[in-house]
């Protein structure tokens, strides 16, 4: 199925925020539901030891499992937030003739955040909410090289960060720009202008 060109941008990222969420409120209500076994038995004349000790291990287990789980649904929700505020930021470049493509997936990579191609080049860009690892920045340039394969035209590797604001700077040949940059710095590049025959070829592959 070729790539939908009205794709909202931080459709994967909201559905895995959901099904997170999801996983969250059943380990809670488990909890809950544990909870009110354990009064239950304390209350009870035929307690025993042995079915104390087994409700309070399974109230501790469900108690870290419930944590994790809204801890990564806290996180996915974030991210939902943060790559779909960059993305409505980036469609703004699509009246002045750039394509602007969200959440395409690159097989071996997981999904690219968002693809910006126009008269002023090729991007690949990431979001992350303040700040980035060194691993992100390798996977930008590994992806932004697999895409560069495919369109045979230099891509630029971009980090986007949401919630800072600084001048855009370079870090290991990767572009790290501010969202409140974003839409500038894109037009004032001088790159190759990306082809729009080859992204709209590349998306039908997708």
């Amino acid at each position: 199925m070729a790539y939908d060109v009205d794709r909202e941008p931080a459709q994967w990222v909201g559905q895995e925020a959901k099904r997170h969420a999801r996983g969250a409120y059943f380990i809670i209500g488990l909890l809950g539901l544990v909870s009110l076994v354990s009064l239950l038995h304390a209350l009870s004349p035929a307690r025993t030891i042995a079915g104390g000790v087994a409700v309070l291990l399974a109230v501790a287990l469900l108690k870290v499992v419930g944590e994790s789980k809204v801890d990564l649904a806290v996180r996915f929700r974030r991210g939902w937030a943060v790559e779909k505020s960059v993305g409505e930021e980036l469609n703004r470049l699509r009246k002045e003739g750039f394509i602007v493509m969200h959440d395409v997936l690159q097989p071996g990579e997981g999904n690219i955040d968002h693809i910006v191609g126009g008269p002023t080049g090729a991007y690949l860009i990431e979001t992350k909410a303040r700040s980035y690892a060194d691993n992100a920045l390798a996977k930008a340039r590994r992806q932004a090289a697999k895409l560069h394969d495919h369109l045979g035209t230099w891509v630029t590797p971009v980090i986007c960060l949401h919630e800072r604001d600084a001048k855009p700077f370079c870090h290991d040949r990767v572009w790290v720009v501010p969202r409140a940059h974003i839409l500038d710095w894109i037009r004032s590049q001088r790159n190759p202008q990306a082809p729009f025959g080859r992204l709209a070829r590349y998306a039908d592959t997708l």
